[in-house]
């Protein structure tokens, strides 16, 4: 071996190194929180430089395969909730979505689609023998007539994105708005609690007997 290759030899190793110590690094912190695995990223153009683009573009997960994680993340926590309940003979099992409205609005935050697609995926592939429903509050800002109605345009385009974005069976669904949450106190509350109020909770009206 010239001294050449023998210099080249070991900047190779030195690189692999520092690729496989970075990798491991990430793993030991990282693995086990998909919420970190969002914020904190091998940063890209030093796998690159190291292992080479195709090599990186495999090893460091995009934009996509990130938010399908969380969102798989979600199905599951979604899912051991139901299942939770079932066991413990609660009658009728309901999750909150994290779904969230302006004031006074049925128009959904776009960053709640990831709540809604993930129920999707749990009654589509978890229980796909069971009705569900979509329940929506608000709070008690408003004329009781008129948050009725606004629970109900909520509950409906929840469910028109189950539907239509998701491909749930429509006759498996069912929308209905309840209006004021029955805790809720417009007089007393700040912004963030009546925000809560404004909510959507899926839940499980008939579901048939399965080993859990």
């Amino acid at each position: 071996m010239t001294r050449s290759e023998s210099g080249e030899h070991r900047m190779n190793i030195k690189g692999w190194t520092v690729a496989i110590g970075a990798i491991a690094v990430w793993f030991c912190l990282f693995a086990n929180s998909a919420e970190a695995q969002q914020q904190i990223q091998i940063p890209e153009t030093v796998l690159a430089q190291v292992l080479g683009a195709d090599r990186a573009e495999r090893i460091v997960p995009s934009a996509e395969q990130a938010q399908a994680e969380a969102m798989n993340l979600v199905a599951h926590r979604m899912r051991a909730d139901f299942e939770d309940q079932l066991v413990a003979g609660v009658s009728r099992p309901s999750v909150e979505l994290e779904v969230h409205f302006d004031f006074d609005s049925d128009a959904i935050h776009t960053e709640s689609v990831e709540d809604i697609e993930a129920a999707a995926v749990v009654m589509t592939n978890h229980f796909p023998d069971s009705r569900f429903r979509v329940a929506g509050y608000t709070d008690a800002a408003g004329s009781a007539d008129y948050n009725q109605e606004l629970s109900e345009r909520r509950a409906m385009a929840v469910w028109r994105q189950l539907v239509d974005e998701y491909g749930v069976t429509p006759d498996r669904l069912e929308s209905v708005g309840f209006g004021e949450d029955s805790e809720s106190q417009a007089e007393t509350e700040d912004a963030a609690a009546s925000a809560k109020r404004r909510r959507v909770e899926l839940q499980i009206l008939r579901t048939e007997a399965r080993m859990l």
